[in-house]
């Protein structure tokens, strides 16, 4: 059930791609004229009513989880909500400028970020594993951006390595770190509390900051002269689907699955199921465009394997698996402790 929950979230990258298409289509812009003004305020608007309606739906078929909701539940799932939701809401941004496939290889630095930050908060030295992972996903984020070129049996910098790198990219890797802090809190509080009753107050926590962020910025949009054109955007019938869509089975089912299936296996085992991610995403992106293009009558293309996607991405996906690499139990530690930091 995990890799089919990791399935379903790399489904997200192209289908949250093609909504960003959608606003570009409605305000009359592109991916190089829109501002930043407009990105911020979309992605905020479309995570709010994303997790609204997940909420909304959580509400509805797990009412007997929503009995034994308390307040320290609330207090974790709010908090653990705050960092999920800037995770998202500059993963979502990032999307306006890169590909699907990209987005989803550097947001799985998640894993390799997670291990470093909490050797950090426990003041310790990071393991030689953590920090090979760490300069193996550097080498790979350099291919998968092209600043790296591979070819004619030599790697090379690029001339023009600096162009190569996009703010989508610097704001992709922001998201990760963010999500990497939601995943620490996960394992921090899943140990005290049961984790599944933090989920409505973490979608309620997305729903919340999406909109108060959006009600911040939308004044200052200057594609949009007009309120009602947020409105006339929600209610086309594409555009309300996807989101639906996304509230559905990548939040509420993906996110149940996970709280429900994740106890049966170790840490490090789930964590490497995790890293499937951006497999998924890049498999996703090269046919689910195309639909998407059908459907929302955007010019959505299908993705295509490159070198430097597979090269890069597989580079990314080592550097997660030795992030991951479980060390010897201490003295100390029972048989069954996992230890991944």
């Amino acid at each position: 059930m995990l890799i089919l929950t990791n399935a379903i979230w790399g489904a997200t990258f192209p289908m949250m791609k093609g909504l960003n298409f959608q606003v570009d289509a409605h305000f009359g812009v592109t991916d190089v004229t829109a501002s930043g003004w407009l990105r911020c305020s979309a992605a905020a608007w479309m995570i709010s009513i994303r997790f609204g309606l997940a909420l909304a739906m959580f509400v509805v078929f797990f009412r007997s989880v929503m009995r034994r909701v308390r307040w320290p539940h609330a207090i974790s799932g709010a908090t653990m909500g705050v960092f999920f939701f800037f995770g998202m809401l500059v993963q979502v941004i990032g999307l306006g400028t890169i590909s699907a496939s990209r987005s989803g290889f550097l947001t799985s630095l998640a894993v390799v970020f997670t291990p470093l930050f909490s050797t950090i908060l426990r003041r310790r030295l990071p393991r030689a594993t953590v920090m090979a992972g760490v300069a193996v996903a550097l080498a790979g984020v350099s291919v998968l951006t092209e600043m790296v070129v591979i070819g004619d049996g030599s790697v090379r910098i690029a001339s023009d390595a600096l162009q190569r790198w996009t703010w989508g990219d610097s704001l992709t890797i922001l998201g990760a770190c963010f999500f990497s802090c939601h995943i620490l809190l996960v394992d921090v509080l899943g140990k005290r509390y049961e984790s599944i009753a933090f989920t409505p107050a973490m979608f309620a926590t997305a729903m919340v900051l999406g909109g108060v962020t959006f009600g911040l910025l939308k004044t200052s949009v200057p594609e949009i002269p007009i309120d009602q054109s947020w409105t006339s955007l929600t209610v086309q019938p594409q555009f309300f689907g996807l989101i639906a869509a996304l509230g559905l089975f990548p939040s509420l089912l993906a996110f149940a699955w996970m709280n429900k299936y994740q106890p049966y296996l170790s840490a490090v085992q789930a964590a490497v199921i995790y890293t499937s991610e951006p497999f998924f995403a890049s498999t996703w992106a090269m046919f689910l465009p195309g639909i998407l293009a059908v459907f929302c009558s955007v010019p959505y293309l299908n993705e295509s394997f490159s070198s430097p996607l597979l090269v890069g991405g597989v580079l990314i996906l080592t550097a997660n698996v030795l992030a991951l690499w479980p060390q010897k139990s201490r003295a100390n530690e029972k048989p069954n402790d996992v230890t991944i930091v």
